[in-house]
């Protein structure tokens, strides 16, 4: 039995209601627990980190220059509001016979990484900008958190292909097989991601937008 590890890096975009892109990470597979449970497909392991970027203001305008002012570019050289990114990596075992290899413990994870503005606020500042800004970071975070989803569930996918993968004659071959289908369907991931977006309008449709 011999361990493989493989992992694919990514800076996938996935533009959101004012951005977002995309970083995945992956745990490791018990080998042992699992030796005797060739197909178990294993969920993702996920961590969620949110990142902050200061704005201030009392006034919708002064926010909304704010953020603007300190939101990150994104790829396509446009500021947005907020930016969600995602890395995926994996393992896996091979199971190897005098003919054939195949995949076990095939295990992923997924680092996902939202930045989010944060408004530093004063004790003046009225209660309907509050409630305003409030709504509309709430609108925010849904949006972002269909992008974060989305991450988790293409590498559920990823791991229940990986599972349904026959025997390949040697592991050489099995892991171009296997590298395969995690491009494959990282590059679903980006496709879905662009549509999800034009779909909400990149979270307006959601209520993610200021003022």
């Amino acid at each position: 039995m011999k361990r493989t590890a493989l992992s694919l890096l990514l800076s996938c975009v996935a533009v959101s209601a004012f951005a977002a892109e995309g970083s995945f990470d992956v745990a490791i597979a018990d080998r042992d627990s699992y030796r005797q449970k060739k197909n178990m497909v294993m969920p993702p392991s996920v961590t969620e980190n949110r990142e902050y970027y200061e704005v201030t203001g009392c006034a919708e305008k002064e926010l909304r220059d704010k953020m603007t002012q300190n939101a990150g570019v994104w790829h396509d050289g446009k500021k947005y509001d907020s930016v969600t990114t995602w890395h995926v990596k994996w393992e896996y075992d091979h199971d190897q016979a005098p003919r054939s290899c195949a995949a076990e413990s095939f295990h992923a994870t997924v680092d996902v990484t939202i930045r989010y503005p944060k408004w530093v606020r004063t004790d003046d500042v009225p209660q309907t900008l509050v409630d305003k800004w409030d709504g509309y970071i709430k609108s925010l975070v849904t949006h972002e958190t269909g992008h974060r989803d989305m991450a988790v569930e293409a590498a559920a996918d990823l791991s229940r292909a990986v599972a349904d993968l026959p025997p390949a004659p040697t592991c050489t071959e099995l892991d171009r097989n296997v590298q395969a289908l995690c491009h494959k369907r990282m590059k679903k991931l980006e496709e879905d991601s662009r549509t999800y977006d034009a779909s909400t309008l990149h979270g307006i449709a959601q209520g993610a937008v200021f003022p």
